[in-house]
């Protein structure tokens, strides 16, 4: 036998304690003996034994407490009552109190066969009780819970943790589970698939492995359990269920949040890459795969920095140095997509830590800034030709005021012809302004600058001419001009009598290879002109001012039958580009 274990007798009677210690000597065990049961206790409070052996005539007193005393004392320890034929009695608390029985006088093999089989037994039943501490120990730390239910009889054992899954009662001594007493609490979606699963393996056995949801009634909190286990067979029949419980609603409610964030990642027209501390790539989306041009399984496990200018290496590794020291970066920069063009782009990092808080990479989203930056670069170019061609709107309103004033001394006169312009000037701006200052069309400018004959054109003003677009500096000369003109024709010429008429035409010709505009204005059938005797603001525009802002020559003739101006320029001071002839 092991010597580490310790054996207590107890025995009045000195030649029977002493036949029991020579006996049990040989087994090598640690033996105390003693002669009364008050000693018994006193060695008791001292050490633990693993085996006590009594005489029921040590027990001084009341044998049922003496026992029960043992039991308080040491739980652990084994008991073997002895006692003589004629003395010995039984009652349920000893019986409850002892292990063994044995009658005096006794054989020697009995006693040494009784003994090695309550130490056994005594063994046995430690090792399942540290079991059993053990496995409540795994269950309290992992929040399981643990049923085993006998199918035939339907008792069952189950414990705590189980008993509050499941609103049962802690207790399970007498108890009998049925499934309806666990389907009571499973959420009603769930409650069919589970039934149905559960009539399977009655039918088939075998191991399962299922999650659902359970309400609770206290709250009417909603729980996700996972569930796994075993239906045993026995005779042929399903006879058993041992099943482990655990509460994943944390782990679930993690797998909706990352599912949630996921679908945002994939669904984001933003690039949303993750790379480690070694720049390598680690995530992908689509919004990057649309960017870049790149599909995620041929960047996936690639550094990075193929996306970046050489010019700019030094400033993204000073990004990512940031990222590893645990800050968040925002900056603007350029990548280059998979044709190597340029993007603009707005870059925002965070690092990203792990459970135990170690940082181990880098969440960026990258998003397209390119429009941005044009339509900001188209700004700034507006603006500066807003600046610029204020300057010149106001240089022209200047000398067109300058030259009114010097020419005419009536003020009435003076303001109404100063009125007259502007508004022509204002309605070659709006033309310009429709297309940001890009250009406007040559008819419609004509148009625009003889509205107030509108009646007239195709009719007795004829416009001739394939449609150009003219520059902003050509478009607002040449209608200074077509306003002049259309008012002294309007006044003098040949819109002043119902006969007359205006023909508008231009054409492009190539001159020694240099492409050239002529814009001739004609008047005919009106009344007969006679030269003006003075140079006003009206004549210098046609014959000077808008022929020299344009590179080229203007002259106005003011023959008998007609007015006839004439603009001769190079085509690329004037015209941006041929108009889209409408169809139809």
């Amino acid at each position: 036998m092991d010597t580490s274990r310790k054996l207590l007798i107890v025995d009045r009677d000195p030649l029977s304690r002493e036949l029991k210690v020579e006996l049990l000597e040989r087994t090598d065990l640690r033996l105390t003996a003693v002669e009364t049961g008050r000693e018994a206790l006193r060695c008791l409070d001292a050490e633990a034994f693993d085996l006590i052996i009594v005489n029921d005539d040590a027990a001084e007193g009341d044998e049922s407490a003496f026992y029960q005393s043992i039991k308080e004392r040491s739980p652990s320890t084994a008991v073997l009552r002895m006692a003589h034929a004629a003395s010995a009695k039984s009652t349920p608390a000893i019986d409850a109190a002892i292990d063994g029985f044995l009658l005096d006088p006794f054989e020697p093999s009995e006693l040494m066969t009784l003994v090695r089989s309550l130490l056994r037994l005594n063994r046995a039943r430690l090792a399942l009780r540290d079991a059993e501490a053990r496995l409540q120990l795994v269950q309290d730390t992992g929040g399981l819970a643990v049923v085993d239910c006998d199918l035939v009889t339907r008792r069952a054992l189950w414990s705590e943790k189980f008993a509050q899954i499941f609103a049962l009662p802690p207790n399970t001594s007498e108890k009998r589970l049925r499934f309806g007493m666990i389907l009571n609490v499973v959420h009603p979606d769930d409650r069919v698939a589970l039934t149905k699963e559960y009539r399977r393996l009655i039918r088939e056995g075998g191991q399962f492995e299922r999650e659902f949801r359970v309400r609770r009634a206290d709250d009417g909190a909603t729980r996700w359990i996972s569930a796994r286990g075993s239906f045993f067979r026995a005779d042929g029949e399903i006879q058993r269920i041992l099943c482990l419980c655990s509460d994943i609603t944390g782990r679930k409610r993690g797998e909706l949040r990352n599912a949630q964030l996921a679908a945002i990642v994939a669904s984001s027209i933003d690039a949303i890459v993750s790379v480690d501390f070694d720049d390598v790539i680690r995530t992908w989306n689509y919004g990057a795969e649309q960017l870049f041009g790149y599909p995620a399984k041929d960047v996936i496990g690639k550094s990075a920095q193929f996306i970046v200018p050489d010019e700019l290496m030094e400033e993204r590794s000073t990004m990512m140095q940031r990222l590893m020291n645990g800050e968040a970066v925002e900056y603007q920069t350029r990548r280059l997509d998979r044709d190597g063009r340029s993007l603009d782009v707005w870059i925002r990092g965070a690092p990203v830590r792990s459970v135990e808080g170690n940082l181990f990479g880098a969440s960026l989203i990258i998003r397209d800034i390119t429009a941005q930056k044009q339509r900001e670069e188209h700004v700034h170019f507006l603006m500066r030709e807003l600046t610029h061609r204020s300057k010149n709107l106001l240089a022209v309103i200047q000398a067109m005021a300058r030259q009114s004033l010097s020419l005419q001394t009536d003020p009435k006169d003076f303001v109404g012809r100063f009125s007259e312009r502007l508004s022509s000037l204002a309605g070659s701006h709006d033309l310009l302004s429709i297309d940001d200052w890009a250009g406007a069309s040559l008819t419609q400018l004509i148009r625009s600058q003889l509205q107030h004959f509108g009646d007239l054109i195709d009719t007795r003003i004829l416009i001739q001419g394939r449609d150009v677009i003219l520059q902003p500096e050509a478009a607002q000369n040449i209608g200074i001009v077509l306003h002049e003109l259309s008012t002294n024709a309007a006044k003098f010429g040949a819109l002043s009598v119902e006969a007359g008429i205006v023909v508008v035409s231009w054409s492009i010709v190539d001159d020694g290879g240099e492409p050239r505009m002529r814009l001739n204005w004609r008047e005919e059938h009106g009344p007969p002109v006679q030269a003006p005797d003075h140079r006003g603001f009206g004549r210098m525009v046609m014959e000077r001012i808008a022929g020299q802002a344009l590179g080229g020559q203007s002259k106005a003739t003011f023959a008998p039958e007609g007015v006839i101006w004439e603009l001769d320029v190079p085509a690329k001071s004037v015209v941006r580009e041929k108009a889209v002839e409408p169809t139809g």
